[in-house]
């Protein structure tokens, strides 16, 4: 009698959503190293979010950790993702039709690129890291653990966030 108290039902027995998720695939948190000259204000890896990345500095990659990109488990090839992420804007005014006050306006310009993901090794990953660099190549490794920046470089090289005035102060068709 003791046992039908505790015996399981069948709609507890089933797997979760999330546990079959995670049989076919590994949930990575995004991080994101930038060794370029600017901020890159967002960028995503297969349509997941990662945050701001300001410039590395010799002992941070940039960014902090996001929530989540899922990479296949069982591939005979090294997958890829689509990164997009923003290189470079202008700002623009609108004005306010009721205060007759211009206010600038950001436009961010984006890139994409199709990457081939590396694995740092055979461990468990649990982390897609991106790495911008200034030449503008992108480079994603899937990690166990956060790294060390790739490039150390100088905490006070110049930064080039600040953008410039869009053509004729107007927002770009593009």
């Amino acid at each position: 009698m003791l046992s039908a108290i505790f015996a399981i039902s069948p709609a507890h027995a089933e797997k979760s959503a999330l546990e079959k998720l995670k049989e076919k695939y590994f949930l990575l948190g995004l991080i994101g190293y930038n060794y370029t000259d600017r901020h890159i204000s967002s960028y995503t890896v297969n349509g997941a979010g990662g945050a701001l990345v300001i410039m590395s500095s010799p002992t941070s990659g940039g960014s902090g950790v996001t929530c989540c990109v899922r990479l296949a488990k069982k591939t005979l090839i090294p997958p890829r993702v689509k990164v997009r992420w923003q290189y470079d804007g202008c700002i623009y005014l609108i004005k306010d039709d009721r205060t007759g006050k211009a206010d600038k306006v950001r436009h961010y310009y984006y890139k994409e690129a199709d990457i081939e993901v590396q694995r740092e090794n055979d461990s468990v990953p649990g982390y897609l890291e991106t790495h911008f660099y200034p030449d503008g190549t992108v480079q994603v490794i899937a990690t166990e653990d956060f790294s060390s920046p790739r490039l150390r470089l100088d905490e006070k090289r110049v930064d080039m966030s600040s953008f410039p005035r869009c053509n004729n102060d107007e927002k770009p068709e593009a």
